[in-house]
């Protein structure tokens, strides 16, 4: 057909639709119209068509060809025109055609939707599965945003158990495990129901003074319960893989309707409030412990290296070589050891030309334990005498916007 082959010929000579109008002087929703076959070049256009691809006007018209039009190499005007006018009725016929399957489909679909609400009404019906159905849900009390969609409160609880159980607190790097989600949406069959989720968990710790996330992270979670009368039992829990397989590996785990908001990344954090969350409880828990501290994510702070000081790369390597347990930055986080609160402290020392480690109890200040090491060498320094007193390190934040603190908190 008409439009078939001015379509396959155009791609052969490597045009677009734009610059094929171009050339013909013509816009480009009219090259497009010639392609759908909504409509037919006049005669002379055809003409000028065929020069530009450079071959005959019959081969263009092709099955609408007849012999005495195949034999010329070019047909007159009036042949090309009466064409022309066949095409235009065929296009005219197969229109009208599309038309009426058009209002078809769209009877069809009315009538499948009357029959969707009329099924939506009946599952609302009491039946005997035992899924609980309070409709509350998880909503970010700073943004106002719905959190945990789709889901009722029983679920929803079913899925913070689920990302805590995944994550053992970790005592070596922190304290308070967090966690908030973004559901995308979920499917049910029977009493299975499968929720499709951003998965944020987070252990804060103090680190340089600060009450920071110290490790965790955001990861796309498809995660199966199945309902019975007690709530919702995990069944499964399935994650994005991470690297080069990410991509692929949420195509394969996600429905089509989510990848790609999923690909989206970062930015799904701040609309869902998902640092807010973590936030909030972060805050909660330094009120429990009594304790008032800037809440800032970890890479907000600002970290210091030991060659800000002048200690040599040699001394570098050799303090990372030892595994001492202490930051090997300056600064210093705290764990609780044995119901006790201690601290592990790294300085440099200017004066003395070396790099200290200090823990000490965070309460009364007492050394526990102190290490010298040469600033040049990495040597430790036998017999270092330790401080008559120890003063906490607190470091520089590093960012400029307003920080999350115990009192008041910014989104």
């Amino acid at each position: 057909m008409l439009n078939q082959n001015i379509k396959s010929l155009r791609k052969q000579r490597g045009y677009t639709q734009e610059t094929f109008a171009q050339e013909l002087n013509v816009v480009r929703q009219t090259v497009s119209k010639w392609e759908k076959g909504t409509s037919v070049p006049d005669a002379l256009m055809l003409e000028k068509i065929a020069e530009l691809f450079d071959v005959p006007v019959g081969e263009l018209l092709g099955e609408m060809r007849d012999e005495t039009i195949a034999a010329e190499e070019k047909p007159d005007l009036k042949q090309i025109s009466e064409q022309l006018s066949l095409l235009n009725s065929q296009f005219a016929r197969e229109l009208a055609r599309k038309k009426r399957n058009r209002k078809i489909a769209l009877i069809v679909l009315g009538a499948l939707l009357a029959l969707l609400a009329v099924l939506a009404v009946i599952a609302m019906i009491p039946h005997s599965r035992p899924v609980p159905t309070d409709p509350v849900y998880s909503v970010d009390e700073g943004s106002g945003q719905r959190v945990a969609r789709y889901l009722n409160s029983a679920l929803d609880r079913a899925v913070t158990e689920a990302i805590l159980a995944k994550h053992p607190v970790d005592t070596q790097l922190g304290e308070c495990p967090t966690e908030s989600h973004y559901v995308y949406g979920t499917d049910e069959n029977n009493d299975t129901v499968t929720v499709y989720l951003l998965e944020d968990y987070r252990l804060f710790g103090f680190h340089n003074g600060f009450f920071t996330d110290v490790s965790g992270g955001v990861t796309p979670v498809v995660l199966t319960f199945r309902a019975n009368e007690a709530g919702y039992q995990l069944t499964s829990r399935q994650e994005a893989q991470d690297g080069s397989r990410y991509t692929d590996s949420i195509k394969a785990l996600f429905p089509r309707r989510y990848v790609k908001k999923i690909l989206r990344g970062p930015e799904q954090l701040e609309e869902a409030g998902l640092w807010s969350n973590q936030v909030r409880q972060a805050q909660d828990y330094l009120q429990a412990i009594h304790r008032d501290a800037t809440i800032c994510r970890y890479g907000d702070m600002n970290i210091e290296l030991f060659g800000k000081y002048g200690v040599s790369t040699e001394a570098s390597n050799k303090i990372d070589e030892m595994r001492l347990g202490y930051d090997y930055t300056v600064g210093n986080h705290e764990l609780i050891e044995n119901g006790v609160r201690v601290v592990y402290q790294t300085e440099v020392d200017e004066q003395n030309d070396r790099v200290t480690f200090t823990k000490f109890k965070y309460d009364t200040k007492e050394i526990i334990e102190f290490i010298a090491v040469d600033a040049e060498t990495g040597d430790v320094i036998p017999d270092a005498p330790k401080p008559e007193k120890v003063k906490y390190y607190k470091g520089d934040r590093g960012f400029d916007v307003a920080p999350f603190t115990t009192a008041a908190y910014v989104s």
